[in-house]
């Protein structure tokens, strides 16, 4: 076939077969960018659902998420009360006749210890049989005293049973007592007839100071 039967080629047309194949790689590269950013990373687990998305931290689905978050709850508080320290100890019990010191300068003494009728006014008080007791605080010392720590409780029988406080009738000590001054507090107690011959009266002064013990029976 001579030279003169072959077709010219058309200039426009080749350019426009350049222009798509350059257009369909960049479709290749683009499509390989999506899948080595989308698809390669949610194989190896480092998708949005992966334990290392969204930061650094444990999963918290994870038994160490858990645990730490128990830690947190069980964890004290700085209002958290502090741990009980030992029972204050006593004194060797006195007469009900007596003045011992509490501490230098303070003495206590009971004025009174009658039988009387217990008035109920409360809920869970029971009106019945109750033991009156009067005390009295003296500060001989040069300085005021606080008294707001001071608990005066009461026992009867062999078994020395705790006995529940009337609300009529009782009046505690004042929060302090001045230099040379008296303070006086009066409580009355719940305690059946039959107890009455064998009670223990206590005056817990504070925490760092032996509990008063006075020991006798109604008059």
């Amino acid at each position: 076939m001579s030279s003169e039967d072959q077709t010219p080629v058309d200039p426009t047309a080749a350019r426009s077969r350049k222009r798509l194949v350059m257009i369909v790689g960049a479709v290749a590269v683009v499509l390989a960018l999506i899948v080595a950013f989308v698809i390669v990373p949610a194989v190896s687990g480092g998708g949005a659902d992966g334990p290392g998305a969204g930061g650094t931290g444990p999963d918290s689905s994870s038994p160490t998420a858990d645990a730490s978050s128990d830690d947190a709850t069980a964890a004290p508080t700085d209002t958290a009360p502090p741990a009980a320290g030992p029972d204050t100890p006593e004194a060797p019990p006195v007469g009900l006749d007596e003045s011992p010191t509490v501490v230098d300068g303070v003495t206590v003494r009971v004025k009174s210890l009658d039988a009387v009728d217990g008035e109920a006014t409360l809920p869970g008080e029971v009106t019945g049989p109750a033991v009156r007791a009067e005390l009295e605080i003296d500060n001989s010392s040069a300085a005021p005293i606080d008294l707001s720590t001071v608990v005066v409780n009461l026992a009867y029988g062999a078994d020395r049973t705790p006995a529940n406080t009337f609300s009529t009738g009782t009046s505690s000590f004042p929060a302090s007592v001045a230099a040379g001054a008296t303070a006086d507090g009066v409580y009355v107690f719940a305690v059946p007839a039959d107890g009455q011959a064998e009670l223990r009266l206590t005056v817990d002064y504070a925490v760092d100071v032996p509990v008063v013990v006075f020991e006798g029976s109604t008059s």
